[in-house]
């Protein structure tokens, strides 16, 4: 009975410690979240200009997780299909892109409220985090999902409304690299790094 005891304790024991670690990355999660939109609505950037606020959020995200990680699962097998000089460039648009993408979204648009769900763990490296965002009184569901790089926990997909960005946008690579090469890519990413109507919904 003594041993019975003993395991059960340290099956509850070990799992709430893997409980316990998890809110941690929902904790950063959170904070890097309302950071950037602290930066793009809050009072201590009222007077900067949109690039700078840009700047200032792809600092906040790139401090606190590594973007590449999910540009690299979106291309998939066609990063392969690129040189190591156009994989850098495709990587620098991207990121451009995204942070240009998350202001254009919000534009004209009073500030989301963001809520946090419970963090859902799918297995020791993997955990899934629930979020509602109300966006002019839209009510959107955001999952994102991380997983355990190393120390750290990273996001390596995001869903948005059941659609997955990584899906959607390997989907968009697959398309391009059918007929397309890497150079083309680099061309249609600062076309579009030109537009100025440009939302979250990035196509090319």
């Amino acid at each position: 009975m003594k041993k019975i005891f003993s395991v059960f304790l340290c099956v509850v024991l070990g799992f709430s410690s893997v409980l316990a670690a998890a809110t941690k990355p929902a904790d950063k999660l959170m904070q890097t979240v309302r950071g950037a939109l602290d930066l793009v609505y809050g009072d201590c950037c009222v007077e900067s200009t949109i690039e700078h606020k840009q700047a200032k959020v792809r600092e906040l995200i790139e401090s606190n997780y590594d973007m590449t990680i999910l540009i690299r699962r979106a291309i998939g097998r066609n990063w392969n299909k690129m040189s190591a000089d156009e994989q850098a460039q495709v990587l620098e648009l991207v990121k451009q892109l995204v942070v240009k993408a998350y202001f254009k979204g919000l534009e004209g648009k009073s500030r989301p409220e963001v809520t946090f769900d419970t963090t859902l763990q799918v297995s020791s490296k993997r955990i899934e985090i629930p979020s509602t965002v109300v966006l002019d009184g839209e009510p959107i569901r955001v999952l994102y999902r991380m997983g355990l790089m190393g120390a750290d926990w990273q996001l390596f997909d995001i869903v948005a409304e059941h659609v997955s960005v990584v899906s959607n946008y390997r989907q968009q690579f697959d398309d391009h690299f059918r007929k397309e090469n890497g150079a083309a890519l680099i061309t249609k990413l600062e076309e579009l790094l030109k537009k100025d109507k440009l939302d979250e919904n990035i196509e090319f």
